[in-house]
This record gives structure tokens, C-alpha cells and sequence, in this order.
């Protein structure tokens, strides 16, 4: 589904492209090339990684040939449910893309995904299985890392916070969103970072601690319940169950 929108909020890292124009892809479709436009700047963030999966990548191009496109497709990446399923790569036609987090079956740690073919490119933070998910990519760097199974505190990254465990530690802060902190079932959850303010701030949430979720991108945590990846792109918390949070793609004109 494609979510217009007429004209962009205030863009302090970016600035605003061409006339302002914006369109953000939650699921997969097609971008029209509308008349008489000719450069378009794409971003796109990758799925997150199922249980303890790892953050999706970020990508962010400017793009000058589009003289004589009518269309591109655009893909959105899904977040991975469950072990071994890894999220789902985003991308702008083939001008750019960004991989989704990786997810495996047994104790180890799972790898963010990664921009490719852009003028910006970032990786998302390393999960760790059954454990807590990593935090997503964005503009402003990599995403934050989560907790590992000795019982560290989910790591703070430049992007989205990685999660936090079973122990009660926090998740880790995103660049504008602090992480969650946890004691025993119940806990502060994380703070979302100003994600409305501007695409700018999309993917710079806090992650969850125990038994709490991501957001903004921030990794799922650790515990018996269900811990899902902020939206988009955060790594699944430790239950089976968790989804990790979808890809996106947004558009500028």
C-alpha cells in the first residue's frame, strides 16, 4: 500500500527534494514517474530478522536518469516470524536496495542487513537467537546491536536500539529514542524518537527490554512474551511468536 503524502515535513538532515512530494511504501507496489519529473531520491529499509534476527539495512539514493521511465517497482521486505527467517530485502527498482536481518535456528549471533547502491548505505545491528533482536539502519548510521546470551545490556547505536534480555537489562537507545528498561515481567517501554517530526527520524526508536517491544526500529527484547521489532525494520524479540518489524520505501520528488 502506498500512503501519499503532499509535501514534506521539515528535513533538517536531508533537506527537502525537488518539490517536496513524498510517497512511503508499506507493502510492495509500483511508483508512477509523474509528468515532467525527472530526479527522485528513494529510501529504503529492509525487514527485520525473525527470533533474536538481526535489523534491517538502510539505503538512501538520489536518482537523475529517469527521463523516459513511466514506472519503477518498488519492493518492501517482510519481517521475519520465528527461527530461520530472515527479512525480507526492500528496494527501488534496481537503483538501490536494502537487505533484511538475518535469522538462524541455534544459539549464535544473526547479522544485519545491509544497504547496496546508494549514496548512503547502512547496516542493521546484530541480533542474537532467542535472545533480542537488532535495530534497524537508517540515515544516521548503523543500527544498534542487541543483548547477548551472557547477559549484556542491549547496545545503543547510532540508528535503532538493540534489544534487551531475559536478565531485565535495558534495550539499547537509538539516536533519539532511549531503550526500555525492564524488571522482572514489567518495565518502561522505549521511547519512539520522532518519527513524524521527518523521514528523517524514521528507524531512530529505542529497543525493547524484557518482555517489551521495539520501536521506530528498535529490536525486540528477551522473555515469555511476545517481543516484536519496531516498525521498520527492528530485529523479533526471543518468542517464537515475535514478528519482526517490515521493510518500507519512501519515495521523494
Amino acid at each position: 500500500m502506498a500512503v501519499p503524502i503532499q509535501s514534506t515535513a521539515f528535513n533538517p538532515i536531508s533537506g527537502v527534494f525537488g518539490n517536496g512530494q513524498v510517497q512511503i511504501f508499506s507493502s510492495s507496489g509500483t511508483w508512477t514517474v509523474p509528468p515532467g519529473v525527472a530526479n527522485v531520491r528513494a529510501r529504503c529499509f529492509g525487514g527485520g530478522g525473525g527470533r533474536g534476527g538481526g535489523g534491517g539495512g538502510f539505503t538512501m539514493r538520489a536518482i537523475y536518469e529517469l527521463t523516459g521511465v513511466a514506472s519503477v517497482a518498488v519492493t518492501v521486505g517482510a519481517g521475519g516470524v520465528g527461527a530461520s527467517s530472515t527479512g525480507g530485502t526492500s528496494s527501488f527498482g534496481s537503483y538501490c536496495s536494502a537487505t533484511g536481518g538475518a535469522s538462524v535456528s541455534s544459539a549464535a549471533v544473526t547479522a544485519g542487513g545491509t544497504g547496496v547502491g546508494g549514496d548512503i548505505n547502512t547496516t542493521g545491528g546484530a541480533g542474537y537467537y532467542d535472545v533480542a533482536g537488532g535495530g534497524v539502519a537508517s540515515l544516521f548510521g548503523n543500527g544498534g546491536k542487541s543483548a547477548a546470551a551472557t547477559g549484556e545490556n542491549g547496545r545503543t547505536g547510532a540508528s535503532g536500539g538493540g534489544g534487551g534480555n531475559t536478565n531485565g537489562v535495558q534495550g539499547g537507545n537509538g539516536i533519539f529514542g532511549s531503550g526500555g528498561s525492564s524488571f522482572a515481567a514489567t518495565g518502561n517501554p522505549p521511547t519512539v524518537g520522532m518519527p513524524y517530526f521527518s523521514i528523517d527520524f524514521i528507524g531512530t526508536g529505542g529497543g525493547g527490554g524484557q518482555n517489551l517491544n521495539g520501536i521506530n526500529g528498535g529490536g525486540g527484547g528477551g522473555g515469555g512474551n511476545i517481543q516484536s521489532g519496531g516498525y521498520p525494520g527492528g530485529g523479533a524479540g526471543s518468542n517464537a511468536s515475535s514478528p519482526a518489524g517490515a521493510g518500507m520505501v519512501i519515495v521523494e520528488w
